[in-house]
């Protein structure tokens, strides 16, 4: 059964944000109340604003005037921002999708059934199909009268997190300062601990545990190895999800793993420039999701 962490706590989150999220309208006019909108953000809170406003202060054409909006539920936990934008499109246009045009019961809203609900439907989906279901995605709930348990038929796979709470994005400097360094490590061992051979290019190939308490020290191939190999639903694949660290047994995720490395080595997050563009929040109408392929179906 899927592990469902919940917290009330707020997320302090470090890394580069990528979400894909849900929005519910409580509009008193009967036409637009209960309508959602699927859009892509780097910061939530701030696009949230942007809707509740209006187009003229960056809120989507679509949401302008139609709300006001609640974000109910957002995805993210995205590697960057081609892969939630694909995402994002998908949950948009489930009938056009590759991966999603194969399941007819997702092509129309059921007659019972609420705009929301429809949506929850979908996603559900969506989290149990390729490329999606690999990925080390959050589910995170953001009003709690909308949260709602997922189906024991469309469970998110086990690596997923499903969490409740507000999102807090920590402020980013364009430029590493002095005050910025890497992550404290063990010494490091000279051998790989798990093919007991040297390594060599240790900014390229050595990589440890999660865990600082850990001495774990092995060639990124070895780990990736053992890790694949230690679970039967991971063989054929050629990146792991997730595992256990083979000293302390410490839960780790790949891209975990991948992101403490960067971090251990200095290197900060990449400055893109994407949808939202690091503009203020009353700049121009600049998000990604005005560039759905049918204007008709981002709206539902």
């Amino acid at each position: 059964m899927t592990t469902m962490a919940t917290t009330n706590a707020v997320d302090n989150l470090k890394s580069r944000f990528y979400g894909v999220y849900l929005l519910c309208s409580h509009s008193t006019e009967k036409r637009y109340k209960g309508k959602c909108y699927i859009g892509f953000t780097v910061n939530p809170n701030r696009r949230i604003k942007q809707h509740n406003r209006g187009k003229d202060f960056g809120g989507a054409k679509k949401t302008s005037q139609k709300g006001p909006w609640k974000m109910v539920m957002i995805i993210h936990g995205f590697p960057n921002n081609i892969a939630a934008l694909q995402f994002e499109w998908a949950w948009q246009q489930p009938t056009l999708s590759s991966r999603l045009k194969l399941f007819p019961e997702l092509k129309r809203k059921l007659p019972k059934e609420t705009y929301f609900q429809y949506n929850f439907r979908i996603l559900s989906r969506m989290l149990n199909v390729g490329p999606w279901e690999r990925l080390p995605l959050i589910i995170q709930w953001l009003e709690n009268e909308y949260e709602c348990d997922f189906d024991i038929t469309s469970l998110p796979p086990n690596h997923m997190r499903i969490v409740s709470g507000k999102i807090t994005l920590e402020k980013k400097t364009k430029k590493k300062t002095q005050t910025d360094e890497p992550l404290p490590k063990a010494i490091w061992a000279p051998e790989c601990h798990l093919c007991m051979e040297p390594i060599h290019n240790v900014e390229q190939s050595r990589i440890g545990c999660v865990n600082n308490l850990c001495k774990l020290t092995c060639h990124i191939i070895c780990l990736a190895n053992h890790l694949l190999s230690s679970d039967a639903k991971q063989r054929g694949h050629y990146i792991p999800i997730s595992g256990e660290c083979p000293l302390c047994e410490t839960p780790l995720l790949w891209i975990e793993l991948l992101q403490r490395k960067r971090r251990m080595q200095g290197i900060g997050e990449e400055q893109d420039y994407d949808s939202e563009g690091g503009a203020s929040s009353s700049g121009s109408n600049s998000d990604v999701e005005e560039i759905s392929f049918d204007d008709g179906d981002e709206f539902l």
